[in-house]
């Protein structure tokens, strides 16, 4: 029987849950390291997951139509262009902020979907909180939103995505790829492992493995603060309260751990990960990866099964220093 999908929007999700024998065998690693594989989603990251479900609750709710509603948001890349292309397959028209620092590929992906793509560093409102915070993209986003506000109070007909707190991000990943994880492992799962960008992925994959069991860690992985080159990967602690994403200045029952990655590390893990198993992947995954290296190094891990979420393709990072090596 034919199956036909009508939209590449019914691919979003279900990603495989892949074990890197390869990996752990060069690495002498005695725990089972399993990746979720998000560049399996149709528009090639974990975003498509929210993206979809932001827009598609804000046309039940009546709140965006296509042809008539701008789509807009600030991000790093991903994010950007999965509103992009959903934007693209539903009739929107889509405006971009781009944070400074990603990969050339990115802007060009979102271009090629249709975007008006600008960085930030050419938005005259954003250029003295950017100076004074670092270019940090929370910080960037307050004055963004305010932005915004003053284009709709002028009439404009505009829809700010807003995943940084969006509190649909985190219940997309409760609801679809918490479910996956624990559903793919039958339950037999000792730890998960997410960079945090924007928190939602470690919040809404917390939130519904922690019910279903307690035992389960849960460990973030943040940058150094001083590891600008992992770009999409986001700071939690020793910062500001107001630059920490929304959805983890509560932290009580979400993580375990918190492990702070560095540059080196990271982007060998990717490396090494491309050779031995064949698993092409970007910079947040490489500092997941060392976090998950990291825990199935302890002795009480041997043989338990160790999660570790890659939320893109390295075919994103190209023209980058991630596989220069």
């Amino acid at each position: 029987m034919a199956k036909i999908h009508d939209s590449l929007t019914e691919l979003v999700g279900n990603t495989p849950l892949v074990r890197l024998h390869g990996y752990e065998k060069k690495l002498g690693l005695k725990a089972h390291i399993l990746a979720k594989v998000e560049y399996f989603n149709p528009i090639g990251s974990i975003k498509d997951r929210i993206v979809l479900r932001i827009i598609e609750d804000a046309e039940r709710e009546g709140k965006i139509k296509p042809g008539v509603t701008t789509l807009i948001e600030y991000t790093s890349g991903n994010t950007g262009i999965a509103v992009s292309a959903i934007g693209a397959m539903k009739g929107y028209k889509v405006q971009i902020y781009l944070q400074e620092g990603v990969s050339q590929e990115r802007l060009q992906v979102m271009k090629a979907f249709g975007a008006n793509v600008q960085k930030i560093s050419e938005v005259p409102e954003l250029q003295e909180e950017l100076k004074a915070t670092n270019n940090d993209f929370v910080a960037a986003t307050n004055i963004l939103k305010q932005h915004i506000r003053d284009r709709q109070t002028a009439g404009d007909s505009i829809f700010f995505v807003d995943q940084m707190i969006n509190p649909l991000n985190p219940t997309a990943h409760h609801d679809t790829t918490g479910v996956e994880i624990w559903e793919q492992t039958g339950g037999d799962l000792a730890a998960v492992v997410s960079a945090v960008g924007t928190g939602g992925t470690i919040r809404g994959i917390s939130d519904y493995i922690k019910a279903q069991s307690k035992d389960v860690k849960v460990i973030a992985v943040e940058p150094a603060l001083d590891a600008g080159a992992l770009t999409g990967i986001h700071n939690f602690t020793e910062v500001p309260n107001e630059r920490v994403p929304i959805t983890l200045r509560d932290t009580s029952g979400v993580y375990d751990e918190v492990l702070s990655a560095t540059v080196k590390p990271s982007f060998e893990a990717a490396r090494t990960v491309a050779k031995t198993d064949g698993v092409l992947v970007g910079n947040s995954s490489g500092a997941a990866l060392w976090g998950a290296t990291e825990i199935a190094k302890r002795p009480e891990f041997e043989g338990k099964n160790i999660v570790v979420v890659f939320p893109d393709t390295g075919l994103r990072y190209l023209s980058t220093d991630l596989f220069k090596n």
